[in-house]
């Protein structure tokens, strides 16, 4: 804005000679065109400030790092706020998060790094490495935990008086071995602490401590300097503190046991520089071959055949036409981070901030709109007559029937490909449920979009109206075979 007002100023002021009039139209028109050129190409960057720091002030998140990267070429790094509150410090490059989930897709690396090197194979049995396990989890394989099929349960879910009663790795393994699984070893899906005893695993073959093999062989040989796993003794330079807002004020995070927060599946402490080159080394063979990234970004398989939306540390589905391939962290000491590739664009979209439930899904998905053309909300879009009233009665029908019924865990996707919903999650946003209101379809007749197994050839768009409303995509073959449902907004 100020090169174009300034061009203006200057245009008000100058004389024009005689016989110069053309030579000053086409500077004018010269500078025009640049000042316009240069007021498109920061367009994005003033609109994604804007919406950034209406996000934070929202949701009071205190500190927030974001990088884009398109066509592997990083277009945009930006730091916001306060990395810690008591000091008043600002978060900068070197401000080094608590990335909780992400962490999943770290060990999961390693695995298949290992399984690279024969030191183990993914379709190993967790018993090969980890002695006196209940019968019922003697199928269970370490594919089985790192896409979330093996009938575990997530003890994230337990209140933190759990950790502190099971304060060291073997009381969490010994509790976890307590409960039942939710299903048999590959006949379903729900996100577990699975990667847990991916990082025993690692220890068992290694003999090193998890944090040390990680450093050696995943974050040294890449570059991540300023990545390592967390450990209550060690000094972290500009490290971020945890908050979370409670009963409308900020406070700090929740304290847990070092043998939780250190966990394979949550203890990874990262920069956002860092997290920009974990992002290109998955994209560029640095540090696992074709066929181990290949397997990575797969959706997994359950026993019957049907799909899920996860791979090996990603959950991978479509949305709003575009293809993600993402994953989130969130942590109750006061972190939350969200990482996401748009595959069909070659975007990436990396946040970390010092939160615990910041909403980074729905911010990450406006910052994208600003960069890919049509990567509007569903629920910006109104209602329109109904063009294929069968479809829409069959969908209603099985909405209506989840809506009366919750599904138990690990039916949900024999049935259909819920794109990462959880049953209690369905359970929610369908309660009170009555219609779903056409809003569009989408046809890819001449190139289907290919996923789970499919080629799909349609997506329609609905609204959901029921005691709060919600907006749905659901996909198609040309056959009418319903490939997935995914929840839009």
């Amino acid at each position: 804005m100020k090169n174009r007002f300034g061009m203006v100023q200057t245009f008000m002021t100058t004389k024009i000679r005689p016989g110069g009039i053309c030579t000053f139209i086409a500077c004018f028109l010269i500078s025009c065109f640049q000042a316009q050129a240069q007021s498109r190409a920061l367009t994005p960057d003033t609109k994604v400030d804007s919406l950034v720091r209406q996000h934070m002030s929202k949701r009071h998140i205190p500190g927030l790092a974001l990088a884009i990267i398109r066509e592997g070429q990083v277009v945009r790094k930006a730091y916001y706020g306060t990395a810690n509150v008591e000091h008043q410090s600002p978060v900068n490059e070197s401000t080094r998060f608590a990335i909780a989930s992400i962490t999943k897709q770290i060990t999961c690396a390693t695995i298949l790094l290992l399984q690279e090197e024969g030191k183990l194979s993914v379709q190993d049995k967790l018993s090969t490495y980890i002695k006196e396990l209940p019968a019922s989890w003697a199928e269970i394989t370490l594919s089985h935990l790192m896409n979330h099929t093996s009938g575990l349960g997530d003890d994230w879910n337990e209140p933190t008086s759990y950790f502190f009663q099971h304060h060291t790795d073997e009381k969490m393994l010994s509790a976890q071995m307590g409960y039942p699984l939710y299903f048999k070893p590959g006949e379903g899906f729900y996100y577990s602490s699975g990667p847990f005893f991916l990082g025993l695993v690692i220890e068992k073959i290694t003999g090193q401590p998890y944090s040390s093999f990680l450093k050696e062989r995943v974050f040294d040989p890449l570059g991540m300097t300023s990545t390592a796993v967390y450990h209550h003794r060690t000094v972290v330079p500009e490290r971020a503190a945890g908050y979370r807002w409670h009963e409308e004020r900020l406070e700090n995070g929740e304290d847990i046991p070092p043998a939780a927060e250190s966990r394979a599946d949550v203890g990874v402490l990262t920069t956002l520089d860092d997290m920009v080159t974990w992002s290109l080394a998955l994209k560029d063979n640095s540090l696992l071959k074709p066929e181990s990234l290949r397997q990575m970004f797969t959706p997994g398989t359950l026993a019957s055949g049907h799909a899920i939306p996860y791979g090996y540390g990603w959950y991978i589905y479509y949305f709003r036409n575009e293809l993600i391939i993402e994953h989130g962290g969130l942590f109750r000491t006061g972190f939350t981070s969200r990482i996401t590739h748009f595959s069909n664009n070659k975007l990436d979209v990396i946040i970390l901030c010092n939160l615990w439930e910041a909403g980074l899904f729905t911010l990450t998905n406006d910052i994208t709109a600003q960069y890919l053309d049509g990567f509007t909300r569903i629920s910006d879009r109104k209602p329109q007559p109904d063009r294929d009233k069968k479809r829409t009665r069959a969908l209603e029908t099985m909405f209506r029937e989840l809506s009366l019924s919750p599904i138990k865990r690990g039916e949900l996707y024999q049935q259909t490909n819920f794109s990462g919903v959880e049953p209690e999650t369905l359970e929610t946003l369908l309660k009170g449920f009555q219609k779903l209101e056409f809003i569009d379809l989408k046809r890819f007749t001449a190139q289907p979009l290919e996923l789970y197994g499919a080629k799909i050839t349609r997506i329609a768009y609905y609204k959901a109206v029921a005691e709060q409303d919600t907006f749905w995509s659901f996909a198609f073959t040309d056959t009418g075979k319903l490939v997935f449902v995914n929840w839009e907004d």
